[in-house]
């Protein structure tokens, strides 16, 4: 792909977005709206403070960043600029800082390019994983401002390496500093040509932490959590709670709208209560579904076995909080994007799920071996801590260049 086919892309996504959106898509009117208005969530910027910009794709890229947001933000007269694509992940990404800001990234024109990165003019850009946007980098490029991504994943079969990709290749090739999740990526890079790369890690392990929660559960039995979960994790819990007994279970569900929770305790029936019907004095009823944002990282510390979401789509959620927490975690099978899935399996931390039958032969094996189980557990949390400190080697690599 050629950069005229490049923009040619970047003009047929900004105008199918807007004719979805014309056509009464709720979130495509969201991302629409807040792209053309960018500029009113900077209604606070301070063009005399040293400015930081970072860039998510959505709100599991923001997550990654929160380490290293916490590293720039101690550090006086420094605030960051945070831009989101989607917009799920503006509006859910809450984190709250006096001198952290959001806003809607526009579409990636030249136009559009060039006019925020001069109302920015931050001292660097740093992206979060994969979301790299080529007229963004080249303009800072032009502008002499730093560029850096962490937290990266490549692929062999990558459009940027095929023989259509040749542009858009060179243009990565002028990032600084490309800091890779996995060493895999750092060999695909290296092969292709790229001098600019290093292996940093995963700053999620430095995210997650064992803090005890404020919230407090009385549980009788061993618990097993649906993680951020979609239809295909529900259908397949419903399917043996029935049939396995002495289990308490927690639904929390990716989305929590009144009419995906109205669609779950339908699933489930009327042994399933409510998070917000419960009394928290009393022992957690045997199904109980979450309609609560914000505490799902809390419930981790009272369940056993974990089952995450994302994992039947190729879009697997966050694991890593719930090994941290002594959880044996589950997932769907793809996951060969996720180099800490594929961790935890050769670890023997985690486990696959093909189907129903799948998950009920594994939930009775570990629940029937208690002392297994807990050796399983503690294995999961040390996983986490040894594989810390990828943070501290981004910031090292953004202190060089700022």
């Amino acid at each position: 792909m050629s950069l005229l086919f490049y923009q040619i892309g970047i003009k047929i996504l900004s105008t199918s977005l807007k004719t979805i959106a014309f056509l009464g898509h709720e979130k495509a009117k969201k991302s629409v709206l807040g792209k053309k208005y960018w500029l009113k969530d900077l209604s606070k910027f301070n063009s005399q403070k040293k400015t930081i910009w970072i860039h998510a794709a959505s709100h599991g890229e923001a997550i990654m960043a929160i380490p290293l947001m916490k590293e720039i933000l101690a550090h006086e007269n420094t605030q960051i600029i945070m831009s989101f694509f989607s917009p799920s992940g503006y509006e859910n990404f809450t984190y709250q800082e006096k001198n952290f800001t959001k806003i809607y990234l526009p579409f990636d024109s030249k136009k559009n390019s060039k006019k925020i990165i001069k109302f920015i003019n931050p001292k660097i850009l740093i992206f979060v994983k994969y979301d790299l946007w080529l007229n963004l980098i080249s303009e800072c490029n032009k502008k002499n401002i730093p560029t850096l991504v962490f937290s990266s994943k490549f692929r062999v079969n990558q459009w940027y390496f095929k023989f259509f990709g040749k542009s858009a290749q060179n243009i990565l090739k002028t990032i600084n500093c490309i800091l890779t999740i996995d060493q895999l990526s750092k060999e695909i890079l290296k092969a292709n040509g790229f001098k600019n790369v290093k292996y940093s890690g995963d700053t999620r392990y430095d995210q997650v932490n064992n803090d005890i929660p404020s919230l407090k559960l009385i549980k009788k039995y061993p618990c097993v959590i649906l993680g951020s979960s979609w239809k295909d994790e529900e259908i397949i819990a419903y399917q043996n709670i029935r049939e396995i007994n002495n289990i308490s279970w927690i639904i929390a569900p990716h989305e929590i709208d009144s009419i995906k929770i109205l669609k779950i305790k339908e699933l489930f029936g009327k042994d399933s209560v409510l998070f917000s019907e419960i009394e928290l004095e009393k022992p957690v009823p045997r199904i109980l579904i979450i309609d609560k944002i914000g505490v799902l990282a809390g419930l981790y510390h009272y369940s056993d076995i974990a089952f995450i979401g994302g994992g039947f789509s190729g879009k697997l959620h966050n694991i890593l909080e719930a090994a941290s927490k002594g959880n044996f975690v589950l997932f769907g099978p793809k996951i060969k994007n996720y180099p800490e899935a594929n961790l935890m399996l050769k670890e023997k931390v985690s486990q696959i799920i093909q189907d129903s039958r799948s998950f009920k032969k594994i939930i009775l094996e570990l629940i029937r071996s208690p002392k297994e189980l807990k050796e399983k557990q503690d294995k999961a949390i040390e996983l986490v801590k040894k594989n810390r400190g990828a943070t501290k080697i981004v910031w090292k690599e953004i202190e060089k260049l700022i």
